[in-house]
């Protein structure tokens, strides 16, 4: 069952909230703080390992061009790389696999271009299936999005059973929705419709292991 307990204004004032509910509840709820943006999780197991995958943002992994100014993408568990893939280098325009000319590795002595590939193309696959980018400023840092992967976040409840997603950096402003899961046993949590969220006047706060929730935090 559902308990509430709303306290004083007064007594809460040093946290710049209004009237706050502490609540008890074994299903999730989610709320996004009208400030800031940041979405809140709660009704989570103490310490919960979560991982968020945004439907709308693209996965993105950074690279550092070596010093012949390429760098190498393969085929991984996390990011995985196939000729059906979808990728864009930087600010670039979408590329799809496939359709990249194969050629050799290009590899690198001493600062220079070396091996059977002095002239590669600008962006290449190998018959291993690798790809690779060239032509780039030596130990430039350059992002590589997935299109077709949605970006991830590990997260970690506090002992109060409450995560935070904060809307900042390569997760600010997303659309779509956020699909939770628990880290360990890859189960679904929650499926966070962000164009229907509740808007909550503040994020919940967890004091002495005790949950306290704005008046308006939604029932799971």
């Amino acid at each position: 069952m559902r308990v509430k307990q709303l306290l004083s204004i007064l007594g809460l004032a040093t946290l710049g909230l209004s009237a706050i509910a502490q609540v008890a509840s074994a299903d999730p709820a989610a709320g996004k703080e009208t400030r800031t943006g940041d979405i809140y999780i709660s009704g989570l197991s103490s310490y919960q390992s979560l991982k968020a995958a945004y439907s709308s943002l693209p996965k993105v992994v950074k690279k550092s061009a070596n010093e012949c100014g390429f760098f190498k993408i393969g085929n991984s568990t996390s990011a995985p790389l196939t000729t059906s893939s979808n990728i864009k280098l930087n600010a670039g325009s979408a590329v799809l696999v496939s359709t990249l000319p194969v050629e050799a590795a290009p590899k690198c002595t001493n600062g220079a271009l070396s091996g059977t590939n002095l002239t590669p193309s600008a962006a290449l696959r190998t018959a291993e299936g690798d790809v690779y980018f060239t032509g780039l400023t030596d130990f430039s840092q350059n992002t590589v999005s997935y299109l077709d992967l949605a970006q991830t976040r590990s997260v970690k409840a506090n002992t109060c059973g409450i995560a935070k997603l904060s809307n900042t950096g390569d997760y600010a402003s997303p659309t779509g929705t956020i699909t939770v899961t628990d880290k360990d046993t890859n189960a679904t949590v929650a499926t966070i419709a962000l164009a229907s969220v509740t808007a909550v006047s503040g994020g919940p706060v967890c004091r002495n292991g005790a949950a306290f929730y704005t008046a308006d935090w939604p029932t799971p």
